[in-house]
């Protein structure tokens, strides 16, 4: 079993290039050597257990955990405690109370986050939801987690300078998504179908009905529009997920930190990153096919 040390690198979108850049990129490259002195280490574990997902195992050192640690303990500082004025309850008393709570959102935080990091140096990009299992998390250990996803398919792109868009009333985009379409084929889990349909509220259809082929169609044109986005170079950041938001909010006649919060149940935030790059790119296929 092949085992790899990886060299810290922060994800984090706010390090990448800003709002609607357009630049190409090299393909990501898995790292095989030692890290260097002061490098923190993560390390994982490719393997494969018969089934429909793809497997690895991940584990880091405390040190790469432990700034998430202390943010999410600040956050508890500022829940009321008897006895206590709020946001001057002492450090110790914060753990001990919510050692838990603290422990469950660092493991979910940290799976997430260094699960996309290993995944991202060793050149491996995952088909929906990164999954944790067998988790071991505790203050001052190593962090330890299995990840199972489902591999992302080989998406063959046509040549997005031919898609002919005719001026025959249907709408650009649409033309250009159902050529997209017919000119890709690959295969999506039932899992993630079924996934996109639960978002729907459905959850009485099988394969082949009209709902099912929509569903997976939906997932198929995101993945095709997300391989051009990374292609041609084309970049959604935070400022254009906050502003979509704060649009969304005055819509509703809502706040904005009160939609954000609704939106990031269930992965919602990614949801509409994925949807303003598919947007963006549409319309960037609109432009080159004019």
């Amino acid at each position: 079993m092949e085992k790899i040390f990886l060299p810290h690198r922060s994800a984090d979108p706010k390090n990448r290039r800003g709002t609607g850049t357009i630049r190409r990129q090299g393909s990501p490259h898995a790292c095989s050597r030692e890290p260097a002195s002061g490098e923190a280490k993560m390390r994982w574990e490719n393997y494969n257990n018969n089934d429909v997902y793809h497997r690895i195992k991940v584990e880091a050192e405390w040190s790469e955990l432990s700034d998430d640690y202390d943010s999410i303990v600040a956050e508890y500082a500022k829940v009321r405690v008897p006895g206590f004025r709020l946001g001057k309850v002492p450090r110790n008393i914060i753990e001990n109370r919510f050692q838990k709570e603290i422990l469950d959102d660092l493991s979910h935080k940290a799976a997430k986050r260094i699960g996309r990091e290993a995944l991202q140096e060793v050149g491996i990009e995952a088909l929906g939801n990164v999954e944790a299992e067998e988790i071991e998390c505790a203050k001052g250990h190593p962090f330890r987690a299995s990840l199972r996803f489902h591999l992302l398919p080989e998406i063959n792109l046509p040549d997005i300078n031919s898609l002919n868009i005719d001026d025959g009333g249907i709408d650009p985009r649409d033309q250009i998504s159902l050529r997209l379409l017919e000119s890709v084929c690959f295969d999506i889990p039932e899992k993630l179908v079924k996934d996109e349909l639960a978002l729907d509220g459905i959850d009485d259809t099988e394969p082949g009905s009209p709902q099912w082929k929509a569903a997976g169609d939906r997932i198929k044109l995101m993945l095709i529009l997300k391989k051009i986005a990374r292609q041609e170079g084309i970049e959604i950041d935070d400022a254009d997920v906050n502003d979509r938001i704060a649009e969304k909010a005055k819509e509703f006649k809502t706040t904005t930190k009160s939609l954000r919060k609704e939106i990031e149940k269930g992965g919602g935030v990614q949801r509409l990153r994925d949807m303003l790059i598919a947007e963006s790119t549409l319309e960037y296929l609109m432009e080159q096919n004019r």
